[in-house]
């Protein structure tokens, strides 16, 4: 796969699809450091969504709820560990310190899904893979996939 375009769903079962194709992606990235997938876009893009799809492609079968509130959702599927976190409610360095999300990225073998990443400022300056997702109307999204 390309992963410096753009694509356009227009259904759930598109971003199934591209879930798929981003999931097999990630399988091949190294085994010995932490790899970063920055999801930016507004609010009800989809991006807890694509997460979601991506969960279940790696074999999730359990629910999967969103980190808005909690801010970290870990899971660990097949000895890999993925870590979905959502910094939208977060306001000052100070929460991203005493979540100790420093220490995630310094993980081997684990993927670190970050929404609203822009508020990590300092702490994620690198990523793997960047997803853009935004608004075309009420049911399609324009998707923008960036690898580092």
């Amino acid at each position: 796969m390309n992963f410096n375009k753009k694509i356009i769903l227009n259904s759930l079962d598109d971003t199934a699809d591209i879930a798929k194709e981003i999931a097999s992606e990630l399988e091949t990235y190294p085994k010995n450091k932490a790899s970063i997938i920055f999801l930016e876009g507004d609010l009800g893009s989809g991006k807890t969504t694509l997460v979601k799809e991506i969960l279940k492609s790696f074999g999730l079968s359990e629910p999967i709820t969103s980190p808005t509130f909690t801010i970290i959702e870990p899971y660990l599927i097949k000895d890999k560990k993925i870590y979905h976190i959502d910094l939208y409610r977060i306001e000052s360095r100070k929460e991203l310190e005493v979540l100790g999300i420093e220490e995630y990225s310094a993980e081997n073998d684990c993927l670190i899904f970050i929404e609203w990443p822009e508020k990590a400022e300092g702490f994620f300056s690198e990523y793997d893979l960047k997803i853009r997702l935004s608004h075309i109307n009420e049911i399609s999204r324009e998707l923008i996939i960036e690898k580092s």
